[in-house]
């Protein structure tokens, strides 16, 4: 998948758009943030693949990169359910040819409705857009799927994908964020279309639970991704082609530190005996167990976490692998 990256000079007034990044037969292009690239967001994807093949064009995605509300000091979207690189190789999975980031700062955050389509679709030789029924575009939002289609003038061809539901409720990245707020991973797998995952390198920790019996991957998380709820989960890691089963604690460990501080995730993992330490895993969560507590020592800390595990030993057989 070829990858351009673009950005708004506001001393030139225009995009700085890469020489190859305009294709003579035009591209389908989707576009939208796209946080979690859940089933909504898939669907916009898939249709804009299925136009270009049927019209013998490329396939193309536009996303922005930070988040806007985070350029415009909306705190709640300082994390991010699906980090840029996944989001790309998602992109991808789903048959996307070509993917345009483009860097949204103060700066791009004055574009006019009319600089978008002019200054960048128009030179990036884009025959179709699809957006989703919520897409907004231009300084403060001022553009629609309606004004899209006047600015185009009829030169480009502007589809509206309507939301997806699950359960009688829409889907969205707002609805996700509160399923894993509340410690619903199950639910927020549906909503995405596969299981909520993040990546992050094992560091060095405390060792405690290696004395107790059962030794843990700390996990330090490559991007500010959204945690779910403080609590103990079954999980599954991948660390390259090795796949394990496991069981993680995402908080504040009560019981060995009072301090408490910044959530920490760690991970035991089934069937593992090595040095993992370095190294980058992949870990889905796959269902809640219990809430994070403070036990009145190591030994009845041990004893719970060897039910957990129990536990999350049954989950995982009941559920399918990583794919």
């Amino acid at each position: 998948m070829e990858r351009y990256d673009i950005s708004f000079s506001t001393v030139a007034q225009a995009f700085d758009i890469p020489e190859q990044a305009a294709k003579p037969e035009g591209v389908s292009l989707a576009i939208g943030f796209f946080d979690g690239v859940h089933l909504g967001h898939s669907e916009v994807i898939k249709k804009a693949v299925s136009l270009a093949r049927d019209r013998g064009q490329r396939s193309a995605a536009l996303t922005f990169d930070p988040h806007p509300r985070v350029v415009l000091g909306k705190d709640q979207y300082n994390t991010i359910l699906t980090p840029l690189d996944r989001k790309a190789a998602r992109f991808a999975e789903l048959g996307v040819d070509i993917v345009y980031v483009v860097s949204f700062d103060l700066g791009f955050s004055q574009v006019t409705a009319e600089q978008f389509v002019g200054s960048l679709l128009a030179p990036l030789n884009v025959s179709t857009v699809v957006v989703g029924f919520d897409f907004r575009f231009g300084h403060r939002g001022q553009g629609d799927p309606a004004t899209l289609r006047e600015l185009a003038g009829g030169r480009i061809d502007v589809k509206v994908v309507e939301p997806v539901y699950l359960d009688g409720a829409k889907v969205s990245s707002t609805r996700i964020r509160a399923e894993l707020a509340d410690g619903h991973c199950d639910r927020a797998a549906l909503l995405l279309g596969r299981p909520y995952e993040l990546t992050g390198t094992v560091v060095h920790g405390q060792a405690r639970g290696r004395l107790i019996g059962f030794p843990t991957a700390n996990l330090s998380a490559d991007e500010p991704y959204v945690l779910p709820r403080h609590g103990v989960y079954a999980v599954r890691a991948k660390d390259g082609g090795a796949e394990y089963g496991g069981v993680m604690n995402v908080g504040i460990r009560p019981t060995v530190d009072e301090a408490g501080g910044e959530p920490k995730l760690e991970a035991h993992l089934f069937d593992f005996d090595g040095d993992l330490y370095g190294r980058e895993l992949a870990v889905q969560f796959v269902k809640y167990i219990r809430p994070e507590k403070k036990f009145g020592s190591l030994e009845e800390l041990s004893l719970q976490i060897k039910r957990d595990a129990d536990e999350a030993r049954e989950i995982l057989a009941e559920t399918r692998s990583l794919a």
